[in-house]
This record gives C-alpha cells, structure tokens and sequence, in this order.
C-alpha cells in the first residue's frame, strides 16, 4: 500500500504514516506541499495520505479544510503525540566538537530559544532537510550537526548528541490518514470520532436549531469551531467532531436534522486513533 506524505523523507509525517499503519506493509512517498497529496490520492496513485492537521499550540490548519471542500477525500485515521526534536550528529561527533547547525527554517524556529543560548554555534539554514541530513551523516566525526526528530535521527543513521531541544515539550501534534472513501471504522462508538462542516442558513435561529439536532439525539460535541467562509465574504463555516461513525443510526437521525438549518453539509470522515510505537518525551 502506497502512503503519500507532507513533507521529506524523515519527518513526523513520516513517521505518523509508519505508526499508524505499521501492521502493513506499505511504501511512503514524500510531497512538498498538502495539495500534492490530495493530488496523489485523486489520481489513484497512492491509497492513502498523511498532513499535519492539527497542533495544540498553532491550533487547526484549516487550509486544509479549505482543500477538502473541494475534493471528496475523507479522514479515515489519526494519531497524536509530542514531535520531539534533537541536535544530531555523525557517528563519532560531539557536541562539544560541533560548530556549525543546519536545519529547515520552520525547525529552527520551534528550537529558537535553545539554539539563541548556543553562542558558539553558526545556525545555517537548509530547505533541502533531507540533503543536510545526508551530509552531515556523511562526514563521521566532523562538526556540522542538524536539528532533526527521533524518526530522521535513526533512518539517516544520526547520532543524537542533545536530546529534547524544542521550545515546547508539552505541545501536541495531531496528524490525519486521508483517504478516496468514505469509511466506517470498526469497532465501540467511543473509539471512533466523526467529523463535518457546515454553514448555517441566514434566518433566526438556525444556530440554535443547528446544535439542537445534536443534543436532540445526545450526541456530544468533542470540538466546535468557526471561521469565515473563503469562497463567500462574511459568511462563516463551523466544523464540529463528535464520537461514534457517522452511518451510526442516532447520527444519522442527528445529521439529516442539521441539514435542514444549513446551505452546506459535508462529512468529512469517520475515523479511529492510533497510538504511537513508542511514546516521544
């Protein structure tokens, strides 16, 4: 099974993709933008997709709701944990011997505040993330090091010699599968979440009637959030997760309700949580 990812060889999308269907065998095929794996799965040149969907400090990327609305892709899994990244090394290097770090922009900026205490040290940045992580693997025992995760640090052979240097450590990433179906997934409803969109109609009331749909048919609303419409000015979506498959008979009941006080209504997938291999700190 082939899995499309965003970003390159050795990134937590990466690894998502590896833990969250390590019991199969599948082949990961790397992307640079989110719109290139949507585009994998639209030309059936990959089954599944895996993009960062959402953090607890930067909150939902909602560009890529924007995307789904306009493309019948669904999330089918997800899988959540702390991204970890380290100083790394050839085999061989120190930190005490390193003197110069290389690392893609975005990284060194979740790793600002440490790398800004590190007076010693020439910070240099590399787009090409996995080209820096070959490099520096290359030259055993020299003094080029990179910032890089648990994943890139193992498959590119790197030596950790700081572990845990991100600003954060108590942040969370939440990662999701995107797939060509619509899914039910197995097993008890409170392992299983939905996820949908929606826009309201213009009368009195619907956001009220809207909401009643769900507690009509005690279904709990696990997260609730708005924002304005791209493609029409000042009017806003609202997305809303809720436990159990959407094909479940009491969100059925619920969903076909809230239609009624919408212009828009898309399911945007039923999908169960994996957990990680082995927890990051």
């Amino acid at each position: 099974m082939k899995i499309a990812f965003h970003g390159q060889r050795g990134s937590y999308a990466e690894a998502a993709a590896a833990w969250m269907y390590a019991d199969r065998d599948i082949a990961t095929v790397p992307s640079p933008t989110v719109q290139g794996v949507l585009d994998a799965l639209l030309s059936g040149s990959v089954q599944l997709g895996v993009v960062r969907f959402e953090t607890s400090e930067a909150g939902t990327n909602y560009d890529l709701l924007d995307m789904l609305r306009h493309n019948r892709i669904y999330f089918s899994r997800e899988i959540r944990f702390h991204e970890r990244y380290n100083l790394a090394g050839s085999r061989g290097s120190t930190r005490k011997g390193t003197r110069r770090v290389l690392a893609h922009p975005a990284i060194l900026n979740l790793c600002s505040a440490y790398l800004s205490r590190q007076k010693n040290l020439d910070i240099i940045a590399r787009y090409d993330s996995a080209d820096a992580f070959m490099s520096v693997a290359a030259q055993e025992g020299g003094h080029d090091a990179v910032v890089c995760g648990d994943f890139a640090a193992s498959i590119y052979g790197l030596s950790i010699l700081e572990a845990g240097i991100e600003n954060n450590a108590g942040s969370v990433t939440r990662f999701v599968s995107l797939g060509s179906q619509l899914l039910s997934p197995p097993g008890e409803p409170a392992t299983v979440s939905t996820a949908v969109m929606f826009e309201l109609k213009h009368e009195p009331g619907a956001l009220m009637g809207a909401l009643a749909a769900f507690k009509k048919f005690g279904i709990n609303l696990n997260v609730v959030t708005g924002r304005p419409n791209r493609s029409s000015r000042w009017d806003y979506t609202t997305y809303v997760e809720f436990s159990g498959r959407h094909s479940d008979d009491e969100n059925l009941n619920a969903l076909a309700e809230l239609k009624q006080h919408t212009n828009y209504l898309q399911v945007l997938g039923s999908y169960d949580c994996s957990e990680p291999r082995f927890k990051t700190k």
